[in-house]
């Protein structure tokens, strides 16, 4: 990512539930729709938890480019696709996409929305690839919002080291206060978590990349989710 972040999603789905009563309602059939009634509160499901993922830059903003793509490009055409194969797997919560034709950073600091409108439930991940004129530059880590990593950071640090190896100069964490669509959420009390899955400037990073893509996006979407897909 080329130090300015940018970043984007799709939304979420409900649902009713609807009654129909009896026609003639007798003695017997009042008690069984009183009881029925008592059943169907005290089962109300609990809302499941809300997972945002966004793709870095886009809508104009390239972000960052190398081998002969950018990162928005490679995040939306390539990453993108394996994520929401496996968000549709997750069982116990909801995995969805910030609108991909958006720009997170563009919605939150120039028309006062993106991160402005997220509710404070939800967890948001952001995708980013890192970019440097050094050769020596490679490796991924996960940019947190507190000094101490949680255990969702953990296991995408995990995914991170074994398919792509961990950036030498952060060991696989980085904590960082001048993102400025992250200090919006940061200041809302949102949890959320960015992930620099390698250098797109690295022809290593990017082989190793091309080569385990849906392994890596199949392992994210569970660390998130702290769930195993089967």
């Amino acid at each position: 990512m080329k130090r300015f972040v940018s970043l984007l999603a799709f939304g979420a789905l409900s649902g009713g539930l609807a009654w129909s009563q009896p026609t003639t309602i007798n003695a017997q059939t009042t008690t069984k729709a009183t009881t029925t009634t008592k059943k169907t509160t005290s089962k109300k499901k609990t809302a499941k938890h809300h997972y945002l993922l966004v793709m870095g830059h886009g809508a104009g903003d390239p972000g960052a480019r190398g081998n002969g793509t950018s990162e928005a490009v490679y995040l939306r055409n390539h990453l993108m696709p394996h994520l929401a194969k496996y968000a549709k797997k997750i069982k116990k919560s909801n995995v969805t996409i910030y609108n991909p034709s958006h720009n997170i950073v563009r919605d939150t600091l120039v028309f006062h929305k993106g991160s402005y409108k997220i509710k404070k439930s939800t967890t948001v991940i952001m995708f980013h690839l890192d970019a440097s004129t050094s050769a020596y530059a490679h490796s991924g880590h996960v940019i947190i919002h507190q000094r101490k990593p949680t255990a969702r950071d953990v296991r995408l640090r995990k995914v991170i080291k074994q398919y792509v190896g961990l950036n030498p100069a952060y060991n696989g964490y980085s904590f960082r206060t001048n993102l400025r669509n992250c200090n919006v959420l940061r200041k809302r009390g949102i949890d959320y978590s960015l992930i620099e899955t390698g250098f797109i400037t690295n022809k290593a990073d990017f082989k190793h990349l091309n080569k385990n893509l849906d392994k890596i996006a199949k392992g994210y979407v569970e660390a998130i989710a702290n769930e195993k897909i089967k």
